[in-house]
């Protein structure tokens, strides 16, 4: 397959080089070649005149299947929302719920630009049915507390993914204790112990409220992050959901483990959660990338409106604060980064994984562009996602907008059917 005559190719590279009038071409499912070239007899020719194609974007932080619970739960704060709504919700979800949950978030991300995603959450092999229908990529985790006695029952289905799912074309399995408040120290060990084994991603929430931090100073005497480093669980493998409230000490150790924070602003906004500091995180070079968290708390899964939300919400401060470009990474290369998949994913670039945006330029919100800068610029604060063409790994899987992998409209109305056995908290 060959993409012609790009408009504008935003690589993301190291450089952040933005080529004009250029051709690509894609071997199987990798980026073979960049510059001036000719179609090769009987090969796909994508005419790209008028087009900006970039990197597909990378969800960090995501809980799929809760796509059916979008809605039915607002106004709260994180604990009365998960005690009062979601958690009684998610006792009622079966794995049909499950299945058509992620589905209809494969669905949502695929047409708004996304093309890897984080997710956390249970019932991984229907998710797993999605993402394969989809063709949308994917890291994979079962859940895991323990505050009942199933917690050895849950760490053993999240070890059977990781054996099931480790030469997955499209899935990456990973090992999610939810947070150090529902976990103990022993299942966060383990946990740990095992991702080191098989060399995974250790992903799991982190002081996303003050209340959190506050409770966890009572208990232990240290914050989360601290308690985390005591225990030897911070290293480069971590992938830390929010960090909202981290003193400097904490940010420091981040830096210094070269641990992952996954900045997830709407859900931190919407449940009155706080706001990471990411501009000084970013000062100390810690890897920041950017997630949507579930449709209940955000509610959707647009990460071009997130990379929005992101370069608003620093500039109260100052406008200064924060840039179009490095929201832009947080989105892609360090998405990648963050996930261990920075060789395969991120950026274009010759002998990665083809996974790319065809994004149209003459949509009002892409005109006008002033420069390089300006293109990258009207990506961030003024697309609003809905690339014209989606490819991963090589594959079209989003034609005119819309996915062709999943019967759109079966997805569409089964969430519809199904989500009714869910009702809206109106308290």
């Amino acid at each position: 397959m060959i993409l012609k005559n790009i408009d504008f190719l935003v690589t993301q590279n190291k450089d952040r080089d933005v080529l004009s009038d250029v051709d690509l071409r894609v071997t199987e499912e990798r980026i073979e070649d960049i510059g001036t070239l000719e179609p090769q007899e009987g090969e796909n020719v994508l005419e790209c005149a008028g087009k900006v194609v970039m990197p597909g974007l990378i969800n960090a932080h995501t809980h799929a299947s809760m796509s059916l619970l979008r809605g039915i739960s607002d106004n709260k704060e994180l604990e009365d929302w998960l005690q009062d709504d979601i958690f009684p919700a998610e006792e009622a979800m079966d794995e049909e719920d499950l299945k058509t949950g992620a589905e209809l978030a494969c669905v949502e991300m695929l047409e708004t630009g996304t093309t890897t995603f984080n997710d956390m959450y249970e019932g991984i092999d229907k998710i797993v049915e999605a993402v394969e229908s989809s063709g949308i990529r994917a890291v994979l985790s079962r859940g895991l507390f323990d505050w009942d006695d199933r917690g050895e029952e849950r760490f053993e289905e999240a070890k059977k993914a990781v054996e099931k799912y480790s030469d997955h074309r499209l899935v990456y399995p990973a090992i999610a204790p939810h947070a150090v408040y529902s976990c103990s120290k022993n299942l966060l060990i383990e946990a740990k112990s095992y991702s080191r084994s098989k060399d995974v991603l250790y992903h799991i929430h982190v002081s996303e409220t003050e209340k959190e931090n506050r409770d966890h100073q009572a208990e232990h005497g240290v914050s989360p992050v601290k308690y985390l480093d005591e225990n030897e669980l911070l290293d480069s493998d971590v992938v830390a959901a929010h960090a909202a409230w981290l003193s400097e000490g904490d940010l420091s150790l981040l830096a210094k483990r070269e641990a992952n924070v996954a900045h997830n602003p709407s859900a931190n906004l919407k449940l009155g959660s706080g706001i990471a500091d990411v501009p000084e995180m970013l000062q100390e070079d810690v890897n920041v990338a950017l997630g949507t968290d579930g449709p209940a708390s955000n509610n959707n899964f647009n990460l071009f409106e997130e990379m929005k939300t992101a370069g608003l919400v620093h500039k109260l401060e100052s406008p200064s604060m924060i840039d179009e470009q490095q929201v832009l990474d947080m989105a892609t290369i360090n998405g990648a980064k963050a996930l261990g998949l920075e060789n395969e994913i991120g950026s274009v670039e010759i002998g990665k994984k083809a996974d790319l945006l065809i994004i149209d330029l003459d949509d009002p919100e892409m005109r006008p562009y002033h420069g390089a800068k300006g293109l990258i610029s009207n990506l961030v604060f003024s697309h609003t996602g809905h690339p014209e063409r989606v490819i991963v790994n090589g594959e079209v899987v989003v034609e005119n907008g819309e996915v062709i992998g999943l019967d759109r409209d079966r997805v569409l109305s089964n969430s519809q059917e199904r989500s009714e056995r869910f009702e809206r908290s109106e308290k």
